[in-house]
């Protein structure tokens, strides 16, 4: 990839062209519902480099805006949580919750007139599957994403986040990297006991070009020479549908990472159940479900908390949990890898299939273009879906996948 290249794919502040796209194309997931008690404190947001800030309201509504007052600057972390809206200690301007500007204490000339006139940008809001997502573009939002997991009844849902020191397609690759996990994560599959599929280390992969992304299957032989077979569905701009442990009820997984700026990343992880509750495993030990999974520990200069120790008495990567690994490495690649100075091979063409279509999509809205990937009204965002499954040899996948994947 040239750095041309390079810069558009990974830059998203100061209106460049990829923050642009993303900004008017797409909803953002902003914050974790539960992180907002009606009352409570304003707690921060930081998007595309943007800071805001977040309440809900006594009445239970959320709102979000521009972080700093539009008076003198003061941020609105400070704010009071009062009567439905924000109120800046520094001056007492109050803000209703769609941004509205409610009072200005200290202007003595027909204050409700000069309230009408203060510029205050707030952001429209959806809360589903325990989170608040926001629309930062111009003009009316794009169509909702209606993903199945956005419907899901309470208990059947659950959504954690971490952040990461790095851009954020770097985290985006991670979830398209099937050719990484019989190796940086061979300790785990040997703990859940599918060590198996570490046979065949170097998959095959067969893709389906949709007018949403792509899904491909990342086929392993296996000793019996049949295939280990995993299909994952990439949704622009940035969701990776992942197979699910069990076949056909088990949880599943869903990972998004949304760029804070760009050098720093959150990692959703969502898991969902459209027919049963989720194993207690995966909600119960969760504290604080805005800081899991558990981030690298450290630098460059603590290698990531890396534990030698623990790697010479035969853990493979030195790192205690899978996603610590996928984070590590992440991170390790620097605030923003130089794709130019790669050299890759055919277990990476997921990823190159993602550069591509995330290069094409902000090239034609950088251009004015009719985007190929963004037409919202023709995708079906509930069919969205992910599976694992053994194939026989000569079996296609496609149907093995129309069959498993979409079963209940």
């Amino acid at each position: 990839m040239s750095s041309e290249d390079n810069e558009l794919l990974t830059r998203v502040e100061n209106g460049a062209p990829m923050g642009e796209m993303l900004r008017n194309n797409y909803w953002f997931p902003a914050i974790i519902a539960q992180t907002l008690i009606p009352g409570g404190n304003p707690m921060p947001v930081r998007l595309l480099g943007e800071n805001l800030v977040a309440f809900r309201s006594n009445d239970g509504r959320v709102g979000i805006f521009d972080e700093h007052c539009p008076h003198r600057r003061a941020s609105l972390l400070l704010a009071r949580n009062e009567d439905n809206a924000l109120r800046c200690i520094y001056h007492g301007w109050k803000f209703g919750v769609d941004g509205e500007v409610l009072e200005v204490p200290t202007e003595p000339n027909d204050p409700a007139a000069f309230c009408k006139n203060v510029p205050l940008r707030s952001y429209p809001t959806r809360e589903a599957a325990g989170i608040v997502w926001i629309w930062m573009g111009r003009g009316e939002p794009m169509r909702w994403p209606d993903f199945e997991f956005m419907n899901v009844p309470e208990g059947r849902v659950h959504t954690v986040h971490q952040r990461v020191r790095c851009n954020w397609v770097q985290d985006v690759e991670g979830g398209l990297d099937s050719a990484h996990v019989s190796i940086l994560h061979s300790h785990w599959l040997r703990d859940v006991g599918i060590g198996d599929a570490g046979v065949d280390v170097a998959p095959t992969y067969e893709f389906d070009m949709q007018n949403s992304g792509y899904c491909y299957a990342a086929l392993r032989k296996l000793r019996d020479g049949t295939f280990y077979t995993r299909v994952t569905q990439f949704v622009m701009p940035w969701y990776a549908f992942i197979a699910p442990e069990e076949m056909p009820e088990g949880d599943r997984l869903v990972i998004f990472s949304t760029p804070v700026d760009d050098t720093n990343t959150v990692h959703w992880m969502l898991r969902y159940n459209r027919v049963r509750t989720l194993k207690p495993s995966y909600v119960n030990p969760v504290d604080d479900p805005s800081n899991f999974p558990p981030a690298a520990p450290g630098n460059r200069d603590t290698v990531w908390g890396q534990d030698r120790d623990a790697m010479r008495r035969g853990h493979f990567s030195g790192f205690h949990h899978i996603n610590t690994e996928d984070f590590a490495v992440a991170e390790s690649q620097g605030p923003i890898a130089d794709r130019s100075k790669e050299y890759l091979n055919s277990g990476d063409r997921a990823v190159v299939q993602f550069r591509k279509q995330l290069l094409q999509t902000a090239k034609e809205y950088a251009a004015g273009k009719k985007m190929s990937l963004a037409q919202h009204d023709e995708i079906n965002y509930a069919e969205a879906r992910a599976a694992a499954f053994i194939l026989r040899p000569g079996e296609d996948w496609h149907a093995a996948y129309r069959d498993k994947g979409q079963a209940a």
